[in-house]
């Protein structure tokens, strides 16, 4: 399939590390230009060699997507550095669970703040210039905690369904603009901090590494846990023009691992 994605200009938030930088990488093996925002600045000028190995531009920002400005500077400096923007790809996130008796008032909130609040200010950033490319992508990445609440996953899922609820809404008011916005959920996917959260696993149940992986292993019917590569070509697809007639929807790339029937 022909994804005409060549010299678009896109910007992936978090797309230093894990879900992001794989996104990041695929929109430059497709030729599109990529700038990536994130924190760290180690991990982007890393993801940066790898975007650029690809022969297309890429940038970084370094900038704290909790405040309205870090918003505004990440997309701004995305559109001055290629000229105008195409995708946006909000994935940046906070790594934080809890129940409501052991969560702050703030770390309750904080995966709301660094997910939806975080995704509807970069939108409205980004609005004028997808507007001034004739229309454009934004896909957000939102788990789906969304759907299956866990034992200690309440801030992800009160950051990702509002998150769901947001795209729902604004994707009606810019569709006529051709303008699409969807979310892509992930389940519990094998990225960097796999390798931690595996040993919290195995010292919870008082078992080896490979039992605690079979552990995790056996809540995916596809007999295997979901990897970055796996959630990037459908992010890509919807930000294609094939998929120009999706928009609103919230997609689980979950391996089967979301028990729930949607329809």
């Amino acid at each position: 399939m022909e994804l005409s994605l060549k010299d678009k200009s896109v910007l992936v938030t978090g797309g230093n590390r894990g879900i992001g930088l794989a996104i990041a990488l695929a929109f430059a093996d497709e030729g599109a230009n990529v700038a990536i925002c994130g924190r760290d600045k180690v991990a982007l000028a890393a993801a940066k060699s790898e975007i650029k190995a690809r022969n297309v531009k890429a940038h970084t920002i370094a900038a704290d997507l909790f405040t309205a400005e870090g918003c505004e500077r990440a997309v701004l400096e995305t559109t001055d550095a290629f000229g105008g923007l195409n995708v946006l790809v909000s994935n940046a996130s906070t790594n934080i669970g809890g129940t409501l008796e052991s969560l702050t008032d703030d770390q309750a909130i904080e995966r709301v703040m660094g997910k939806t609040l975080a995704a509807m200010r970069l939108s409205r950033v980004a609005l004028p210039h997808l507007r001034d490319a004739g229309g454009g992508r934004i896909i957000c990445i939102g788990g789906t905690a969304a759907r299956t609440p866990g034992k200690t996953s309440l801030p992800s899922g009160l950051g990702n369904s509002s998150l769901v609820n947001f795209v729902k809404h604004f994707s009606n008011d810019v569709g006529p603009e051709n303008i699409t916005v969807n979310v892509v959920h992930p389940p519990f996917t094998k990225t960097d901090r796999y390798p931690a959260r595996l040993q919290a696993r195995a010292e919870q149940l008082n078992v080896s590494l490979e039992e605690a992986e079979a552990s995790f292993v056996a809540d995916f019917p596809i007999g295997r846990i979901v990897e970055p590569a796996d959630i990037a070509p459908m992010v890509l697809f919807l930000a294609s023009p094939q998929a120009a007639a999706v928009t609103g929807q919230a997609v689980a790339i979950d391996g089967g691992s979301s028990q729930i029937v949607t329809y």
